[in-house]
């Protein structure tokens, strides 16, 4: 929680000079948020986003290139030299910056011979917050001994991760950023009694395929709830699925109208993704920081970052689900005085200003 929310300054440590290496994401700002939380804290912050030209629009000479070249082709090696522009780019800013601290938020497209370059031009802790399963992605295993500090949104990876060298392995749970995701969100238009934005994560392509989410939300789309979904894969999903009526957007939101539709559904609906075994994924906190009340799929890390059901309700099954979704619907002065509560514990613990702190204080001590 920032000071300007009116809790007490967390304790500060000097300034640093800190280099945060985060995603580029076309509809979140999670690097953006870490750099915030920083900046609050007092710190000179350089901001660093791979993966931004693998995202951008292609141009009329990319477009001639793909098609001499043909999709597949034009499609890898456009990956490739997105990759190899992103290790360049990292060791040049580390080098012209002269940080203190490396934060690397995720960093799958970074090589474990760029991190162990990296590492011999700086004298401080070189960092990872990794909010995924990590044995995902070849280069963020392969890099585990180079860190000084591997931060986990996830604790149950932490076992393997140490087994595969890592140095210090710590629980860092996933926070809200209260500027975006705030009670001040623009009204929208089109808020429905259950609301849920993401993928489908049933062919994601790079990722291993579930379906548990999928299945989630269809037994919720077939009791004739208003339900609301945007997000990509739904679409694609076979022509039986009654979720598939439910789409209203095919991409995800930007941030901040995630925070509105939000505000404007009696109901956002939390599903996480099986990788998410002990933790608990952004949405949790961003939705309890716009005081939106969420039914969440119940992760044993929640009740330790909250209260259920106190400040949040959580459940186990589809069946449970819909019953609760039935009963909050009809006691709206109940879901209102939930999602307050829930609000006031992620201003008061769960925002990245206080989560940096805590990180800043244990790798500098």
């Amino acid at each position: 929680m920032t000071a300007k929310e009116g809790s007490p300054a967390p304790a500060r440590v000097r300034s640093l000079r800190i280099f945060v290496a985060g995603p580029w994401w076309d509809t979140g700002t999670l690097a953006e948020y870490v750099t915030a939380g920083f900046r609050d804290l007092g710190h000179d912050v350089r901001l660093f986003l791979y993966s931004r030209e693998l995202n951008a629009p292609i141009g009329f000479r990319d477009r001639v290139r793909r098609r001499l070249s043909g999709e597949s082709r034009f499609t890898l090696e456009r990956i490739f030299d997105s990759a190899r522009e992103d290790n360049v780019r990292l060791l040049d800013g580390v080098d012209e910056f002269e940080p203190d601290l490396v934060l690397v938020i995720k960093g799958e497209v970074f090589l474990p011979e760029t991190l162990h370059m990296m590492k011999a031009r700086f004298d401080g802790p070189l960092v990872q917050w990794c909010g995924d399963n990590p044995f995902w992605f070849p280069n963020i295993i392969g890099s585990v001994g180079i860190y000084d500090w591997f931060f986990l949104a996830d604790d149950h990876y932490a076992p393997d991760v140490s087994r595969q060298g890592a140095k210090r392995v710590e629980f860092l749970p996933h926070a809200a950023d209260p500027e975006t995701y705030s009670i001040e969100a623009d009204e929208v238009n089109g808020g429905a009694d259950v609301i849920f934005v993401g993928d489908s994560r049933h062919q994601m392509g790079h990722l291993p395929e579930n379906w548990h989410r999928v299945e989630m939300l269809e037994a919720v789309a077939r009791t004739g709830v208003d339900l609301a979904v945007y997000g990509r894969g739904w679409d694609a999903l076979p022509s039986d699925y009654t979720v598939r009526n439910c789409l209203r957007g095919r991409t995800l939101l930007p941030a901040r109208r995630v925070a509105a539709a939000y505000r404007a559904s009696k109901i956002v609906l939390n599903v996480h993704h099986p990788q998410m075994v002990n933790g608990c994924n952004m949405r949790t906190f961003e939705a309890a920081a716009c005081a939106a009340f969420q039914l969440v799929d119940d992760r044993p890390s929640l009740h330790d970052l909250f209260d259920p059901p106190n400040d949040l309700v959580t459940y186990s099954s589809a069946d449970e689900l819909n019953e609760l979704i039935s009963y909050y619907l009809s006691n709206p002065d109940e879901r209102g005085a939930v999602a307050a509560r829930s609000r006031e514990r992620v201003l008061r613990r769960h925002t990245y200003t206080e989560r940096l702190n805590g990180l800043i204080e244990k790798v500098t001590r």
